[in-house]
């Protein structure tokens, strides 16, 4: 016999080997939890490829630097080297063999004294390889087997040489030379020795600060030299190095690393070129905490502030309405514990206080519409009331001055009459200004028709909601300029007409134009309490009053909202 919990699954639909394969049922928490560990995955994730879009950045920017270093350094000794030239090929020009050897001794040593340090010694050698003077005592008649020599006589251009040992016992030097002519046939060489020695005390006190740097001086015959005199081996060069050199991407510059050091090349004549050495960590962007802290920080205040944000979600509404949930779908007598139910009543008088605040607001709103439509519409009918009274008033009057203010004072109040005629037809707090000035238009050309006068108002108008109290206003100043029109634009000439054009301008402003075809008023007209009333009501609400040239007279207004009608409703 089954049992009750098998009857039930069985009435249900379902049986218990079925309920059991069921996959469980994922809660909202759990659910939070999972999106909490994508969103911290992301921004970590986001967090690392900054660090190493960083890292990358800043070692480039240091590997650029290291390069431009190294390049000044190159200039450095190339125009230590190009002055050691120029004096060498000054000394050629002025033939110091032209008047003997002792002349020429003298020549050399005045000559070395205004040169830099880094010559060591001035020689002049003759035919036959000899040294006929030179700044070195014991030099004299030494017979010199230097390709550079060899170099300058062939050519009979200036020469800078390569890495050699002195045969005068000067050490390491690099040979400059310069070829004698006399007749134009070779006459000797003007030579310097340029010391490597002097070079590395010039070049010492410029090195960067960078920890492991070694500066090397390589010639085309592969010799090489250090500039920092470190005593340490002189690592050799990987061939790559001289593969980036050629590259259009850095001309006269190379980089390449090999085994953790890095190497840059730089050109400093046709046969000399300078390499600097370092560890490649120096070129790299540093700690990598000091690149990953910031990104890291940042990371850590997104995770901990989306952390409280999802604790405060999870503890503060996903709890109570699962607690509310599991009330809803427990069994019968079976109650929830004192926590769970508090939290259950919590949410539910939540909800009921919602909805009976939001029951209240639409209330609320219904019934100030209502109210407003009702003083709208008792406020046109007191202004219909007096202008009324005026009219009975006007029966008693004989003085044409007192009429003519009665009849502009019921004018005005049947202008914010009509306003608020529509206001209290439609809802909200914007008006239909065309609506609005087609029904005043028509009420001022009857009026004024009965009175005898043949002028017609013509209107064409464009459909525009303004705000209640810029309708108001603009339809006392349409009154003033339409009466004031009839009144005198047709005096002693054939009736004409006076039109009323609306067009809206930017987003909510419009252009309003008020002409007639009349015989225009002068420039210097005397200005009567219409136009003072006009002035007075267009600086009221921000809008500009222009005159336009005629025929006839024409008033153009402007107005530009300074919030847009929507956000004022």
């Amino acid at each position: 016999m089954p049992g009750p919990d098998e009857e039930s699954l069985a009435a249900a639909g379902a049986s218990p080997m079925e309920e059991a394969a069921l996959p469980p049922r994922w809660t909202f928490s759990q659910r939070l939890a999972v999106v909490y560990g994508a969103v911290s995955l992301v921004i970590l994730l986001c967090a690392g490829i900054f660090t190493w879009w960083q890292a990358e950045l800043l070692s480039a920017r240091n590997e650029e630097l290291a390069v431009a270093e190294t390049r000044r350094m190159a200039e450095r000794v190339g125009s230590a080297l190009a002055q050691a030239r120029q004096g060498v090929s000054v000394l050629a020009v002025a033939d110091p063999l032209a008047e003997g050897p002792e002349a020429c001794e003298r020549q050399l040593n005045a000559a070395h004294l205004t040169m830099d340090a880094i010559v060591r010694h001035l020689f002049v050698v003759g035919p036959g390889h000899r040294i006929v003077c030179s700044t070195l005592l014991n030099a004299t008649g030494f017979h010199t087997a230097s390709s550079l020599i060899r170099t300058a006589e062939l050519t009979g251009r200036p020469v800078t040489g390569l890495l050699s040992e002195s045969e005068l016992g000067l050490g390491r030097v690099i040979g400059v030379a310069h070829p004698l002519r006399n007749e134009g046939r070779p006459a000797g060489v003007v030579g310097a020795a340029v010391s490597v020695e002097e070079l590395r005390n010039l070049i010492r006190p410029q090195l960067p600060a960078i920890p492991g740097l070694r500066v090397l001086l390589t010639d085309s015959n592969e010799a090489r030299v250090s500039l920092t005199d470190d005593g340490e081996p002189i690592p050799p060069p990987p061939p790559t190095l001289t593969t980036s050199f050629i590259t259009p991407e850095r001309p006269d510059a190379g980089v390449a690393t090999d085994r953790g050091t890095a190497f840059i090349q730089a050109r400093v004549t046709d046969d000399l070129l300078l390499v600097a050495t370092m560890p490649e960590q120096a070129l790299r962007a540093g700690a990598p905490l000091e690149v990953a802290l910031p990104p890291l920080l940042l990371a850590l205040v997104l995770l901990g502030g989306m952390g409280a944000l999802f604790w405060s979600v999870q503890r503060f509404v996903v709890a109570p309405l699962e607690a509310a949930t599991r009330r809803l779908e427990a069994p019968d007598g079976a109650m929830p514990g004192p926590e769970t139910e508090d939290a259950a009543s919590d949410v539910a008088d939540l909800i009921r206080r919602l909805g009976a605040t939001r029951a209240t607001r639409d209330e609320a709103i219904l019934l100030r519409d209502m109210l407003l439509r009702e003083a709208h519409h008792r406020i046109k009918n007191h202004l219909a009331l007096v202008a009324s009274f005026l009219r009975l008033q006007e029966r008693q009057l004989s003085d044409h001055a007192a009429l003519q203010a009665l009849r502009a004072a019921q004018g005005r109040m049947m202008a914010i009459a009509k306003t608020y005629e529509l206001l209290h037809d439609g809802p909200g707090n914007l008006v239909a200004l065309d609506q609005t000035l087609e029904r005043f238009a028509r009420a001022l050309a009857e009026r004024d028709m009965t009175e005898g006068n043949a002028a017609q108002v013509q209107v064409d108008l464009k459909p525009l909601e303004v705000p209640a109290d810029v309708a108001v206003k603009v339809a006392l100043v349409v009154n003033e300029l339409a009466t004031n029109a009839l009144k005198y634009a047709f005096i002693g000439r054939a009736p004409g007409e006076v039109r009323i054009v609306l067009r809206p301008e930017g987003e909510g402003g419009f252009t309003l134009k008020v002409s007639d075809n009349g015989s225009g008023l002068p420039n210097a007209h005397r200005r009567g309490l219409g136009m003072t009333v006009v002035d007075s009501l267009v600086r009221g609400i921000d809008a500009r009053l222009d005159r336009l040239p005629g025929p006839g007279t024409s008033f153009l207004i402007t107005w530009v909202p300074r919030t847009t009608p929507a956000s004022e409703t």
